[in-house]
């Protein structure tokens, strides 16, 4: 058997278990003990607690247990979607799952994405509220471990959370020296931490309508690296720092950057940056600020240095495609089309960065 057939199959399968999974939880939906569920499965009771919380789930979001039942989605991304709608009433829940026909394309970080821009946008001033209570569980905990090592982690707002994370990283690649990565990256914490006085070098870019920063809509924000923010979040943030302008067309994807404070170069590559936001490998979320912006065909081969042929990659699927492994188009339609060593072909295109106008 060949590899292609090799990875048909294992497609197969993979349906076979999601479709199976969706038979686990009807089953689960009908026995009220899941202590008797932990005795049959021989599995911990929290897990049968959680099989029950997800039974219990499918008749909130029908559309994705639809999509479960015909072995296109796995119970692991559809419990990405019950975690994220579980404080929404089960009409908003509704409303978020009708618009995830097309979850069984979307993998788990990309349907997390996802999920948080449509929940924002159903539930606006909840997304608020229980932002504010989850401030007030913000924690530090302190782990000891093995061989004189220890384990700190923080538990906070996600937009200081990146900043913190991106300060590390660009602190960490200004060392050049034998230390690896890792070692660069908790030093510089440490000095941070404990006062190097090292200046803050790093930005936050938040993307937002101008009719959710006049008031007029309660649309979502997006920031790169942490995924859409409530309304309010995004006012706060755009009002900290400089403003640039962004043309969209009528369903909401970006036709233009304002050029005025810069060359034509730098304009192309903001645009370029502005309406992708993220890697263009599928699935991959990698931020645009972390990738490359390169040609789709490249330009030795006569490829132009225009928007329909660059895009950002990532340095691992940035390697991918230049040496071969992996060739990527992206079609004057803007789709995106990304073809594998075994011939298989993932179809991709930009998201709109503002929610479409009324007709």
């Amino acid at each position: 058997m060949g590899q292609r057939e090799i990875a048909e199959r294992m497609v197969e399968v993979w349906k076979r278990l999601a479709s199976a999974e969706f038979d686990l939880l009807c089953c689960a939906a009908e026995l009220d003990d899941p202590h008797e569920i932990a005795l049959l499965l021989r599995i911990p009771l929290g897990r049968a607690r959680r099989l029950q919380e997800q039974a219990a789930a499918l008749d909130r979001l029908p559309v994705l247990a639809g999509l479960m039942r015909d072995g296109l989605l796995d119970l692991d991304r559809f419990e990405v979607v019950r975690k994220l709608t579980e404080n929404l009433d089960s009409a908003k829940a509704r409303r978020v799952d009708a618009r995830l026909v097309g979850a069984a394309e979307l993998n788990s970080k990309e349907l997390t994405v996802e999920v948080g821009r449509l929940v924002c946008l159903v539930d606006p001033l909840g997304e608020e509220s229980r932002h504010v209570k989850a401030v007030r569980r913000s924690e530090v905990r302190y782990v000891s471990k093995p061989d004189g090592m220890a384990e700190l982690t923080a538990y906070l707002d996600a937009v200081q959370a990146r900043s913190i994370f991106d300060q590390i990283n660009a602190d960490a690649g200004t060392l050049d020296d034998d230390r690896s990565w890792g070692e660069k990256q908790a030093d510089v914490f440490v000095d941070r931490m404990l006062g190097s006085g090292r200046p803050v070098t790093v930005r936050t870019d938040v993307t937002v309508s101008v009719q959710t920063l006049l008031g007029l809509t309660a649309d979502p924000g997006y920031i790169a690296g942490v995924g859409y923010v409530d309304a309010n979040l995004a006012r706060e943030i755009a009002g900290q720092g400089d403003w640039r302008k962004v043309l969209t067309d009528e369903v909401g994807m970006p036709i233009g950057v304002g050029r005025k404070r810069y060359r034509p170069p730098k304009a192309l590559r903001d645009f370029v940056m502005v309406r992708d936001r993220v890697c263009q490998a599928p699935g991959c979320l990698r931020p645009v600020a972390e990738c490359q912006i390169d040609h789709a065909r490249g330009f030795a081969s006569g490829g132009e240095t225009d928007e329909r042929n660059l895009g950002p990659f990532c340095d691992v699927h940035h390697c991918l495609k230049t040496i071969g492994r992996y060739r990527f188009t992206r079609g004057a339609d803007g789709i995106q089309r990304w073809i594998t060593p075994l011939g298989f072909e993932y179809k991709a295109r930009a998201r709109a960065i503002a929610e479409p106008g009324p007709p």
